[in-house]
């Protein structure tokens, strides 16, 4: 009978000491939630909510424009620029350019802009293939370059600069290489001494970098 009862009684000390190993084991390990059990990340980006004008740049490269060319203009890239409300959904083109390695080499405009300001304006990178070459996105980030200044010329400025997922990196480091340094949001209040700020978003979303103007290389 004594033997019954101590038997009993390691027993339910054993069950007592799991019980506490398990609750320690939950407040020091809790289980993992999934972000999309409780925050909805957004696939899409949101057009119409938050710009009034999208400017589309589409790199496309031209292999053999001029084939055997002594000047090597044998491999060029075309940015064919146009605009759009997300809304209206009724392109306008705008301009062509022609890059040979990221560096412009000709233009041809077409029409003067659709919109006036003010405007809440996106500039929108597309590639007419991924991934996109190098001199695809210098290409680009040359093209968006152009446009800030010309839209700054008609007190314009683009809210954000969407490229796809896979340049993402890569545009950056070529604006990098433009002077323009990636920073952390600065905190409310704190001084930034930058003539120019860019904001770049990745399409689909999921990555963002700002860009402050460090030098006179425009």
């Amino acid at each position: 009978m004594g033997k019954l009862k101590l038997r009993a009684r390691d027993s339910f000390t054993a069950k007592m000491f799991l019980s506490s190993l398990l609750v320690s084991l939950l407040v020091l390990f809790p289980p993992v939630v999934s972000a999309d059990d409780d925050d909805e990340i957004d696939t899409e980006i949101d057009w119409e909510g938050r710009f009034t004008q999208v400017v589309d740049i589409k790199t496309e490269p031209l292999a053999n424009y001029l084939r055997k060319d002594k000047h090597q203009f044998d491999n060029l890239v075309l940015a064919r620029v146009s605009s759009q409300s997300p809304k209206e959904k009724n392109s306008k083109k705008y301009e062509v350019i022609w890059y040979r390695k990221g560096d412009p080499i000709g233009v041809r405009r077409l029409n003067g802009l659709a919109f006036q300001a003010p405007q809440r304006i996106a500039l929108h990178v597309l590639h007419s293939s991924l991934p996109a070459s190098d001199d695809d996105v210098k290409s680009a980030a040359n093209a968006c370059l152009r446009l800030y200044l010309e839209l700054y010329a008609k007190t314009m400025s683009p809210s954000a600069i969407v490229v796809p997922k896979q340049s993402f990196n890569s545009f950056v480091q070529r604006m990098n290489q433009l002077n323009f340094y990636s920073a952390e949001e600065p905190e409310p209040n704190t001084p930034v001494r930058t003539s120019i700020i860019l904001s770049v978003e990745s399409e689909p979303p999921g990555l963002r970098q700002l860009l402050f103007y460090s030098g006179s290389g425009l």
